[in-house]
């Protein structure tokens, strides 16, 4: 299980690029539902046929090899997307609805990885002889290649608390301006 984490450092950095880009898109958008579901519809070739599709050779060696030779290509293939993506600047605005949306985002990838130690552990305290950490490759590459479609599902998330937020920011301001007054 250390060396599936070892081996995922590259997935890591990549992903943090790539959502950079989407987060910069969905600023862009000003995380409206409706105008990034249409950017998404219009860009739909760019964001399902671009150079991730090589991820489909890690699923085949996934099937295929042993762990050793998942983990080395999971980490040359993210290596390479990795650099690719490298030199690419996407401005991003660190702001309440972004920082919502990054928390739910990290609550969805630790839920996941739960998800992985536990069905680890009931396998290989069970004493049966099988692994599932080729399936962990398979999930991580497939989450990382729809990613575009998980910010969609977290920005449809994010909106009720969004409006906690601006509710509850909205009374702390006022709450401030009644004390400052009464001075």
């Amino acid at each position: 299980m250390i060396f599936f984490y070892i081996s995922l450092s590259t997935y890591i950095c990549y992903n943090i690029i790539k959502y950079k880009k989407i987060f910069s898109e969905l600023q862009k958008n000003k995380y409206d539902f409706k105008s990034y579901n249409k950017w998404i519809s219009k860009n739909i070739k760019e964001i399902l046929i671009n150079k991730e599709l090589l991820s489909i050779l890690l699923i085949i060696i996934a099937v295929n090899f042993n762990l050793k030779i998942i983990g080395v290509s999971a980490v040359i293939l993210y290596t390479i997307l990795f650099l690719l993506n490298y030199k690419k600047k996407n401005k991003l605005k660190i702001d309440k609805k972004l920082i919502t949306r990054l928390v739910i985002l990290a609550i969805l990838y630790a839920c996941l990885n739960t998800y992985f130690i536990l069905d680890y552990i009931a396998y290989h305290y069970a004493d049966i002889v099988f692994d599932n950490t080729a399936f962990y490759y398979i999930i991580l590459a497939a989450v990382s290649y729809f990613s575009y479609f998980i910010i969609w599902l977290v920005n449809i998330i994010a909106i009720p608390f969004d409006k906690l937020i601006k509710k509850l920011g909205g009374k702390h301001v006022k709450s401030k301006l009644k004390k400052s007054k009464t001075r």
